[in-house]
């Protein structure tokens, strides 16, 4: 019984001794680049290209922001100031998204989300008639609005 463990053992031995050789010629061809050749299908470089210009296309239709514009309309270091100033204007401009931008000491109010300073300037003259003093247009990383489909297209 000790003889054949011992005689199974001395061959699984034998048998890995004999196959080392053979992984480590394995591995120096397989790691060799000489005499390879590739011949690859020019039709891959067109499929490739035309993934890379499909997904450019979707990332700029699905990008939530942009630059643009917005309305500063109150630079302030009193927080209660800034916040009736934001409900005055969600009141009066309903349609427009107001923002509550706190950068130390001050709290800043801006409105708006627009891809043109005329816009901008348009609503700007608007608050003014509200707040006289100081309500200027700023250049600001801004929402995209989405695009309106065409729902009679069923």
């Amino acid at each position: 019984m000790i003889f054949d463990r011992y005689m199974t053992m001395l061959k699984s031995s034998l048998a890995i001794l004999l196959l080392i050789p053979f992984g480590i010629n394995a591995q120096q061809w397989a790691d060799s680049s000489r005499g390879y050749v590739i011949h690859k299908d020019l039709r891959l470089d067109l499929l490739l290209k035309k993934q890379t210009e499909l997904n450019k296309q979707v990332y700029l239709e699905n990008k939530k922001t942009g630059p643009g514009f917005r309305v500063l309309v109150i630079n302030t270091n009193d927080r209660n100031k800034a916040i009736q100033v934001k409900t005055k204007l969600m009141q009066e401009f309903p349609e427009e998204k107001s923002y509550l931008i706190y950068q130390s000491p001050y709290f800043k109010i801006q409105i708006g989300n627009f891809k043109t300073s005329k816009d901008a300037k348009s609503l700007r003259d608007q608050i003014l008639r509200l707040y006289p003093d100081n309500v200027i247009v700023v250049p600001a990383t801004v929402e995209n609005k989405p695009e309106k489909e065409d729902s009679s297209i069923n």
